[in-house]
Order: structure tokens, then sequence, then C-alpha cells
């Protein structure tokens, strides 16, 4: 008969097969609670950021992440420690067992510190109540209920009952990320982006000149539905009725532009954004340290045309590329949360976990949007709001304008502060001067907004309103990637065929979309794709065997 392990080399056991578990399930609570809706394309894309940017990320991120490794380990050392216990009760070791779990129910309030998650409260209570009978047993109390609760653990965590747990945790996992999605479309023969669907800018003249600004604001995860008060209860979009038509032009969200920076990508230069690492043998190891430099984008052609070219943010512009994006494409000023406080225009207690408020930028906006219109030079200003951004930010003026903190409080707060940039435009007569874009960057991707389920809306399209050129749109329904085209059009330029990357310009009456764009868009625009893999390393274009 084999001598029994030792404790100690028992319980490290249980503490590795528990932590590997319980940290799989923290990592899918967090991104369902900080994100919702996430995409393994989305997840691939970020994790090319890491190697370069990791430790530049936002430090509220990473208190985020770090919070659930913390509680990771905790869940595990008390799960071991349960399934364990047993053999210290006896003799002498009852103090141990007594003392250790004084020690863990301590920790159960300490390591969380301030932050609670509502999953949590109802994990830590029923810790505690482990605990407590794991107390009681070693004083002789309870002892068949904590045989009963040492069973239940050694059943779960042994042998094939593990393995089953793990394949259930990483099979939600995949579907949670539309994995299988992702591979089949990685699978499909043949290169989307050679059949005609894709039109490389570079080989498209464009002519003309600009004759007008560019004002362009992406709204956080704004889409129409939130206008619509019979579904939503009343018209969150209200504060900006007074400055935008209703909208003429409604955005289908795309694969690769289902999140903030795939929204602004696909808006500017035609093309979804995706991970380019992955089933790509000669870029194993890339590190995104250039963003595009294959590409042409919407900044280029303005920079070449004499624009100026502004972008403002709140978030963090290292932690989604944002920064590279912009700086590699025609634009001359950048400023991200890390910019903001580096030049100490705001504090740190004036930001939320995630950004600076909308109404500050909104503020850093007008001001710099009066200094461009005196220089008197040809501009484009782009901005991003943030208080939309999951979970959703009430700034104080907004809180004490009686908005509430909830879904609708934030949107009408957020919005609140982009009508008022747009209310300075046309208070100021600046309206005929400018081409004004007003576009979500992309759908919701919080399923309920308070009462109201999202997934049950008929039809859901994302904000777009564009104003201010002598043209009028073609058609309806459009693409974040028609934007790209259009807004050379709205401007003055001239786009031959019609067509940039994979987008029609929505003023064109020679040249549209053929019947089914958008369903062959959806099904095969993140495919695999040679062309595409030339837009990040042009260097490698045509050497198909290395």
């Amino acid at each position: 008969m084999r001598n029994p392990r030792p404790f100690s080399v028992r319980f490290l056991l249980s503490f590795c097969a528990f932590f590997l578990l319980c940290y799989a399930v923290a990592s899918l609570i967090m991104a369902k609670r900080e994100f919702d809706e996430v995409t393994i394309n989305q997840i691939l894309f970020h994790m090319q950021l890491m190697k370069d940017n990791i430790v530049t990320m936002p430090g509220d991120f990473i208190d985020v992440f770090f919070w659930h490794v913390r509680n990771a380990v905790l869940c595990a050392a008390t799960l071991a420690f349960l399934r364990e216990a047993a053999a210290c009760a006896a003799g002498s070791r009852k103090g141990l067992v007594l003392a250790a779990c004084a020690g863990l129910a301590v920790l159960w309030f300490v390591v969380p510190g301030a932050f609670m998650d509502s999953i949590f409260v109802w994990v830590r209570a029923l810790f505690l109540a482990s605990l407590a009978v794991t107390a009681c047993a070693s004083l002789g109390w309870f002892g068949t209920l904590y045989a009963m609760l040492q069973r239940l653990l050694r059943w779960v965590s042994s042998g094939w009952r593990l393995a089953a747990v793990w394949a259930g945790v990483a099979l939600y996992t995949m579907i949670y990320i539309n994995a299988f999605t992702f591979f089949q479309e990685q699978a499909v023969i043949g290169d989307f982006y050679a059949e005609g669907a894709y039109v490389d800018p570079k080989g498209v003249k464009v002519g003309g000149t600009g004759r007008k600004n560019l004002l362009i604001i992406y709204c956080e995860s704004i889409e129409e539905t939130f206008g619509d008060a019979a579904f939503m209860g009343e018209d969150l979009l209200q504060p900006l009725r007074p400055y935008i038509d209703t909208p003429e032009l409604h955005v289908e969200q795309m694969p690769g532009a289902d999140f903030t920076i795939g929204g602004i990508v696909s808006s500017q230069c035609g093309i979804p954004l995706k991970s380019v690492s992955i089933l790509s043998g000669n870029l194993t190891g890339w590190a995104l340290d250039r963003f595009m430099p294959g590409a042409l984008c919407l900044g280029d052609y303005l920079k070449a045309d004499g624009y100026h070219n502004v972008y403002f943010n709140g978030s963090s512009g290292v932690f989604s590329g944002l920064n590279k994006f912009f700086l590699s494409h025609g634009y001359q000023e950048f400023m991200g949360k890390e910019d903001w406080l580096e030049k100490g225009l705001v504090k740190p207690d004036d930001l939320n976990m995630w950004a600076v408020y909308d109404k500050d930028i909104i503020d850093f906006s007008i001001r710099r949007l009066d200094e461009l219109m005196a220089e008197g030079r040809k501009f484009s200003f782009v901005l991003s709001t943030m208080d939309t951004h999951e979970p959703g930010f009430l700034s104080k003026d907004c809180e004490e304008a009686g908005m509430a903190r909830n879904w609708p409080g934030y949107v009408k707060c957020s919005m609140s502060q982009v009508g008022r940039l747009l209310r300075h435009v046309r208070d100021r007569g600046w309206e005929k001067d400018f081409v004004i874009l007003v576009m979500g960057d992309h759908l919701a991707r919080m399923p309920k907004l308070g009462d109201v389920d999202l997934k049950r809306a008929e039809k859901r399209f994302v904000l777009c309103s564009l104003e201010g050129g002598e043209l009028k749109p073609m058609r309806g329904r459009i693409t974040h990637f028609d934007l790209f085209p259009s807004l050379l059009s709205a401007l003055g330029f001239t786009v031959e065929g019609g067509r940039l990357g994979f987008g029609y310009d929505v003023f064109s009456r020679e040249v549209m979309p053929p019947e089914g764009n958008t369903e062959r868009l959806r099904k095969r625009v993140l495919s695999h794709s040679k062309i595409y893999e030339s837009l990040w390393l042009p260097e490698y274009a045509g050497k198909k065997g290395e």
C-alpha cells in the first residue's frame, strides 16, 4: 500500500487545479462585466498590443485584471484547504485548522478591497459559510456536514469530472467569443479581397480639393435604437435632435467594426480591423509597432491636401493602439488620457475608471475648435466620447442636472455634451464651414439597458448623421466602410469609380453595392487574406512562400 502524499503536496496540487479553473471563470466574469460581448478577433487584436504596451496599459484596467487574479488565488486557496482540511483536524492540529479558517475568512474581506462584484458577494458568502462549517467540524460539531462538503469537493475535482468541468468552461468560452465562426472564416478557400469586393485605394485616383472643414464625433456605443421612444420608453437622443436630422444613413455593423478602434478604422480606411498574427506563419511573433503602413486612409488624403488633423479622446490611446493609428495616418495632433494627465489638464481624481469625462473632453474640444477657426487653415477635428462605455459613467455636472446613474442617464448625459459642442458650432455661425459626421463607433454591446433588452429590437443600426455637404445620399443602408469615400466626396474631392476599400460612395448614382453585399461582407470580410496582411507589412506582399 502506497504512503499517502503529505498534506502540503496534496494542498499544492489541489490549489493548482482550482486556481486554473477559478482564473478562467474570473476572466469570463471580467469580460462579461467590462465589455459584455467580445469576439475572438477583438481579443487577438488587443493581445498583439500587449508585448509593446503592457507596461503602459491603463492602470485602471490593470487594477481590475489583478483584482480578479487576487480573488482567483483566494478562491483556489480556500477550496484546496476545504478539500484537504480533514487531514489536519485531528489531535494538536485542530488549532491550526481554526487559525487557517479564521485567516482565510479575514482575507475574504481584505483581498477584494473596496471594489465589489455582485456575483462575488454571493461567492464570498458561500465560502465563509463553508469555512465556518470546517471550523466547527474541527471542534467536533457538524462533522457530517463537513464530510459531505469534502466529499463533494473531492468528487468534483477528481479525474474525469474535473476534465469535464474544464471542457464545459472551455466550450462556453469558445461560444462566447464566437471562436468557431472565426476559425470557419479563416478556413475559407480563396482571398475575398482579391475577388473584386475590395478596391485598393492606392490604385484609385482621388482628385479635387477639400472645400470645408471636417468634424467627426464618434459616440461610444450609440445606436439608433436609443432614439426609439416606443421601444426604450423615452427618446434618449433628444439632446441631439436640435442639431441633427433624423438619420438618412443607417449603418449596418460589419465584423471588424464591432469595437471602438475597429469602428474608427473601418469608417476611415474602408476595411475591417482584425488580427493578422494567427494562422499567418510568416507573421508569428509579430508585434504591433506600426499601424497599417500599407493602407491609405482618410487622414492621409486630408494631410496631403493641406488639412491639419486633430483627434481628441478621453480614454487611453495606448490600450487599443488609437495613438498609433491616428499618428500613422495623417493626424498631427493626438490627445488621449495619458496626454491629458501629462499636460496637467486633468487630475487623476477627475477621471472615472475608464476615461476623462465627456464634459471635460467637450470643453477641451470647444477651446481647440475656436483656436483652429481663428487660425484660418483647413482642418479636420475628430473626437470620441466615452461616458457610455461599459459599465457607464455619469459626470458630476450631469448628476447635479438630475440625470440618473443608469444607462438612460449615461446616454442622455453624453448626448447632452455632444449637443453642447454642436450648439457651439451653430451659435458661432460655422455650420456652412463644416461637414459634420455624428455617429456611434459601434452598436451597444450591453444586451440589457435597465429593463430594455436591445436584442429584442426589430432592427439595430449604428447612429449616423452626415451633414454639411451639398450632395444627397442615394441610398439609406450603408456600412462603416462606405463612410471613407463618402466623406471625401462630401468635402469636395472626386473619387474615381466611387469605391475605396470595401466602401461605396453613398452620393454616387453610378456605383451601387451589388445585391447581397452586406451578407457577403458579414461572412467573409474577416477571412484570411494575403492582401490584408500586406496592409500591415507591405514588405511581405507577394512573399507567399515564407
